[in-house]
């Protein structure tokens, strides 16, 4: 099980640092927000558990300073050293093997200041193009930001669907509605 608040903690850290740097430098933020997140994929891809790397720096009889020099040297000139000292810093607090679930949170962070929103709908069966387009088009004028759809069938639901942005749900299935006028009738009985 992953923990969620240690790996959303540490891509807000990671956010931070990039905005921070990028400040300093004098370098856009989206960019190099971008660019943070493709080489924190690369190194959680590296340092993955069960590759070779993941399994070296994961090793108990490898000394803590062999690990660093080994990670020091693979990463230097190849990803920005924002990354590099974030991947040393996780190595020191043990921390390396929570790397992808950092990029998904940090990813969340990237998507958030470039102006998107990630939405999931989930239908009784696969939506046509056009429920599609004219969904997105919905879901960006109600939330005003632009949206990234992705989909999904649960064949359990009756019929309609439902959408989760964020930790928002908006639920138009027929088994909720059903409910809905369930409720209302026996509040309206005598």
């Amino acid at each position: 099980m992953k923990d969620t608040s240690v790996a959303s903690r540490y891509a807000r850290a990671l956010y931070l640092l990039t905005e921070h740097t990028s400040a300093k430098e004098g370098v856009p933020l989206v960019p190099r927000l971008e660019q943070t997140l493709e080489d924190l994929r690369g190194v959680a891809a590296i340092v993955a558990p069960g590759s070779r790397v993941g399994e070296f720096l994961a090793h108990p009889k490898v000394a803590p300073q062999d690990k660093r020099a080994v990670l020091e040297k693979g990463l230097a000139g190849k990803v920005l050293r924002t990354v590099q000292v974030f991947a040393d810093l996780l190595l020191r607090k043990k921390r390396l093997t929570l790397a992808g679930h950092i990029a998904k949170d940090f990813q969340t962070l990237v998507e958030e200041a470039q102006g998107l929103k990630r939405a999931v709908v989930t239908s009784a069966v696969a939506l046509s193009e056009a429920e599609r387009t004219r969904l997105l088009s919905e879901l960006e004028r109600t939330t005003g930001k632009r949206i990234v759809l992705t989909s999904e069938v649960d064949p359990t639901l009756l019929g309609g669907a439902y959408v989760r942005i964020g930790d928002r749900i908006i639920d138009r299935s027929v088994k909720t509605l059903l409910a809905s006028i369930s409720e209302h009738l026996y509040e309206a009985s005598v």
